[in-house]
């Protein structure tokens, strides 16, 4: 029952992470869609994200109720993650049709000045006014942590090897009770420990292009556009780099518990603090986004920048599905999400597409990695 509802949990977990997108992506931005300062509180705008809000929110409460008795029918437990996902998907494509028509048919940007900045560091500013704002690094602290986490989880494994039977339990049910096995293998008996490396891989890639590569502001273009992407990149590397270090724990945990005798009586409690690991990180990884992006612009608001008095050009159509960037013509490889917090990239690079490819690599291969060495 408590894994039933833990299960539930997450799924609204999910549902408010996506709610809140639009809260963490550039204010001249909602929903992917350029709008200029004058039109931000127009009441197509201030509606869609209203309704982006209310059909998110219904998508995900018919998930969770779904998710209160999919776990007992393996064939349709992943079907409340496609609920909220496609569902959010039908809000936002449903819900940013409408800022754009509004904005078509009113002639939002018909004799509006535009201007792109040049590119800044708060760095470089002397104004007393930029400091305490931070700047991207890498989390280094919290990163070798979740590699030494996920160490010492095999090491033990390892020390134990002439005690795990075989086969070895490779999946439990509802009661905590293992219903499924598998011969013992490196790949079967450490399995979690290579989708923990996997996970960390990609999480350090990630940190790593934001803190060592240049990230170009193209959602607005304006001087204060780069200042508040700077900043929320470092609160966004700095959150990752915890929320890392607490999924890999509770990975640990659990490798440590899953196969060794000794300790398969604490598996229940390690797979329950797992989840609350990872349910509780993503909660206040969210919370403190929008609690450092709140008091950054409490911070740049008294700062007066050059082209206040100007609006970042209409670009949507170098963006997929609001989305994605994509123009030829942009040197750029990397870019701020349009939706949400984040570095994307400019889908129209080779950099882009070798990503793609790595991060492939990297998932499919910490999966079948595990199936090869048994």
């Amino acid at each position: 029952m408590i894994f039933t509802l833990l299960m539930a949990a997450t799924t609204l977990v999910i549902t408010w992470i996506m709610a809140t997108a639009p809260s963490l992506a550039s204010p001249g931005t909602p929903l992917g869609v350029r709008v200029p300062k004058a039109y931000l509180s127009d009441s197509a705008v201030t509606s869609a994200l209203a309704g982006f809000k209310i059909r998110t929110w219904s998508c995900g409460i018919v998930a969770t109720a779904m998710s209160l008795f999919a776990w007992k029918l393996p064939l349709l437990a992943a079907l409340p993650s496609l609920v909220v996902a496609l569902g959010g998907m039908w809000a936002y494509a449903s819900q940013r049709r409408r800022i754009i028509a509004a904005k078509k048919a009113g002639g939002w940007f018909n004799e509006v000045e535009t201007s792109i900045a040049a590119r800044v560091f708060t760095k470089a500013c002397d104004s007393p006014e930029f400091r305490g704002i931070p700047t991207p690094t890498f989390p280094w602290v919290t990163m070798l942590s979740s590699l030494l986490c996920i160490a010492v989880g095999a090491i033990i494994v390892a020390s134990h090897w002439s005690a795990i039977p075989d086969p070895v339990p490779v999946h439990w049910n509802e009661s905590m009770e293992a219903d499924n096995w598998s011969d013992k293998s490196i790949g079967s008996v450490f399995f979690s420990s290579f989708a923990a490396l996997g996970m960390l891989c990609l999480f350090t890639i990630i940190c790593s292009f934001i803190a060592h590569s240049e990230v170009s502001p193209r959602s607005e273009r304006n001087v204060k556009a780069r200042v508040r992407n700077e900043a929320n990149l470092a609160v966004t590397n700095t959150g990752m780099g915890v929320l890392t270090l607490l999924i890999s724990a509770g990975i640990a945990l659990m490798q440590v518990t899953g196969p060794i005798p000794h300790y398969q009586r604490f598996n229940g409690a390690a797979i329950t603090t797992m989840l609350i690991l990872t349910i509780g990180g993503s909660i206040g990884l969210v919370v403190f986004l929008l609690y450092k992006q709140s008091r950054l612009s409490e911070q740049l608001r008294g700062i007066h920048f050059p082209d206040d008095d100007k609006e970042s050009p209409d670009n949507d159509h170098l963006y997929k599905w609001g989305v994605m960037y994509y123009n030829p013509d942009d040197p750029a490889v990397l870019v701020d999400k349009r939706f949400g917090t984040g570095m994307s990239f400019n889908y129209a690079r080779w950099q882009a597409k070798a990503f793609l490819v790595v991060t492939f690599v990297i998932l499919v291969g910490s999966l079948a990695l595990p199936v090869i060495l048994g």
